[in-house]
């Protein structure tokens, strides 16, 4: 069984290519924004989700990691997962370790997909035209983008630690991400 975290900024492309990923090797995809967004819709949790993706802010961690959980918990006979917008902190992370443990498992490789904000902005700006996500305009991907990187530099630094972190491309199409993506997974 196999473990993967995906990160990138907002915009990066980490659920195309944790999509890819998954497929490949036959693993559950876990995106914490599909979840979430499913959990508002039909949820106990919804409403309280909702208030703060709306704003483009953070769910906090409890509440994050009690809803990743049931979502672990749901795909019992995964031969793995990647994880996809989750964790975010470190606090989020060891949540994480905490619940694979139990059942003997860990976290394999993290995979960073790099990007700059200008690339990130134009991607997004153009996925509103079609998502309808209410979080797709600029003034909350401005704010995603400076939480992104205040929040994501601790994490990133957990995961160096423990020599775990594969820094990836993200400019170029996503057929070539994907096959740098692959190929630096077999160097490990």
């Amino acid at each position: 069984m196999k473990n993967y975290i995906i990160f990138g900024a907002p915009g990066a492309g980490k659920g195309t290519q944790a999509k890819l990923l998954a497929e490949k090797y036959g693993l559950v995809h876990l995106s914490s924004g599909e979840i979430l967004r499913k959990e508002i819709k039909s949820g106990e949790l919804g409403e309280k989700v909702k208030k703060y993706l709306s704003s483009g802010r953070l769910v906090p961690g409890e509440l994050i990691n009690s809803i990743m959980e049931k979502a672990i918990k749901h795909h019992k006979k995964a031969q793995g997962f990647v994880f996809d917008g989750f964790p975010r902190t470190v606090g989020q992370a060891r949540a994480l370790d905490k619940t694979l443990k139990k059942d003997g498992e860990k976290i394999d490789e993290v995979l960073k997909i790099r990007i700059s904000e200008e690339e990130g902005i134009k991607r997004i700006i153009e996925r509103a035209k079609t998502s309808g996500r209410s979080d797709d305009n600029r003034k909350v991907i401005k704010n995603r983008f400076k939480i992104y990187h205040r929040e994501m530099h601790p994490i990133i630094a957990y995961y160096q630690k423990q020599k775990k972190l594969i820094i990836i491309d993200g400019h170029g199409k996503i057929k070539d991400i994907f096959k740098d993506l692959v190929a630096k997974l077999k160097k490990n």
